[in-house]
């Protein structure tokens, strides 16, 4: 299959499942809250159930990567998405809403690994890192386009959230009509991993686990936060997520990034991108040029963080590419999960500027790991 035909449908489909279904809740949260009132623990409890459906999801998507076909399990993930964007625009009260999150939440697992699957089958080696870096980079395009609706919606956030399972709609019929019909019999193969890259996955397992922690943070408070700063100029606030989005655009560029200068080069420098993104809000946050700053930096590194994990796991599971993205995922969606309910507590009792302050030292410590392949 054609790298860039396949670019053009996976890139949307992980806008819609990471952007639109599960990271907008973040940007939405200001507006829901007004509607269903909640508290920093509930909202991050909320959160939380969108982490720990995708846990599931990817966890299905890994298993039975060998006996389902790519495409089906990336049906599943934009029906999956469909239900839960429709849900959370009816919500009445914060169980519904956890539902709807929850549906959704279980699209991000659905949907990465098969592409790693379909990348590894279907796209030349050297244009695997690429290909894999530039789908992954369409979380920022869908976070980028919730920023936008959210300006132009104002407060009408479920009409919003309607407009969202439309899209969504629309990237799964086009999914349908342009994957290949069966990829199962090309994935055959080592259903399990061998030992010695499951020893050589513990680093990767640690790094993707105490970064899910320190940005989740930011993901699910960081608009609230600069929001109710009576210092900040409300326009900063409303681009917030934009800014986040459009700046991710530069992760796609991770697969080039490494095929030059290294995973280990790669993997520092984002880790160090993104934690000074959280840094900078808990430091500077009435500083209107860190403003804009910190939104760039978390966007631009995340993505391109997410990619280094990628290409660092399909690097260490090279027997299945489905682990190989799956695994880190996993384990970074786990992290997300932890950190969204602990996020919760911590601002109850020490408030946002802790909160981001302590996130990035978590992430710092991270630095301290380096990638290690077979």
């Amino acid at each position: 299959m054609d790298a860039k035909k396949l670019i053009a449908i996976g890139l949307p489909m992980i806008a819609v499942t990471y952007g639109l279904s599960r990271f907008s809740y973040g940007l939405m949260l200001p507006y829901i809250s007004e509607t269903i009132p909640m508290n920093p623990s509930t909202s991050g409890f909320i959160s939380s159930l969108s982490y720990i459906a995708y846990c599931i999801a990817i966890l299905f998507a890994m298993i039975f990567s060998k006996k389902i076909t790519s495409k089906t399990i990336l049906m599943i993930a934009g029906l999956s998405s469909i239900i839960g964007l429709g849900i959370i625009s009816v919500s009445p009260n914060p169980i519904f809403l956890g539902l709807g999150i929850f549906l959704a939440g279980m699209s991000t697992g659905f949907s990465s690994p098969p592409y790693a699957a379909i990348v590894n089958n279907h796209v030349e080696t050297g244009l695997q890192n690429q290909a894999n870096s530039w789908i992954n980079s369409g979380t920022s395009i869908g976070t980028a386009f919730t920023g936008a609706i959210a300006i132009v919606m104002a407060d009408s956030w479920r009409e919003t959230y309607l407009i969202f399972m439309v899209i969504a709609i629309f990237v799964l019929i086009a999914n349908y009509k342009v994957l290949p019909k069966q990829v199962i019999s090309e994935e055959k193969g080592t259903a399990g991993c061998s030992k010695k890259e499951w020893s050589h996955s513990i680093q990767l397992i640690i790094a993707s686990l105490v970064i899910g922690i320190s940005c989740s943070a930011y993901w699910t408070f960081s608009r609230d936060f600069v929001l109710n700063l009576d210092r900040v100029p409300a326009y900063l606030g409303e681009w917030f997520w934009v800014i986040i989005g459009a700046a991710g655009l530069l992760g796609g560029t991770a697969g080039v990034f490494i095929n030059h200068f290294g995973l280990v080069r790669a993997y520092r420098v984002s880790v160090f991108i993104l934690s000074t993104s959280s840094f900078i809000l808990g430091v500077f946050p009435e500083n209107v040029i860190m403003g804009f700053l910190s939104p760039a930096f978390f966007g631009s590194s995340y993505i391109f963080m997410t990619g280094v994990l990628i290409v660092w796991g399909i690097s260490v599971f090279k027997t299945n590419p489905s682990f190989g993205l799956g695994v880190p995922f996993l384990i970074l969606a786990l992290g997300q999960s932890i950190g969204s309910i602990l996020s919760g507590q911590i601002a109850d009792i020490s408030g946002y500027y802790v909160l981001f302050i302590g996130a990035s030292i978590i992430g710092y410590v991270t630095l301290l790991l380096k990638p290690k392949v077979n």
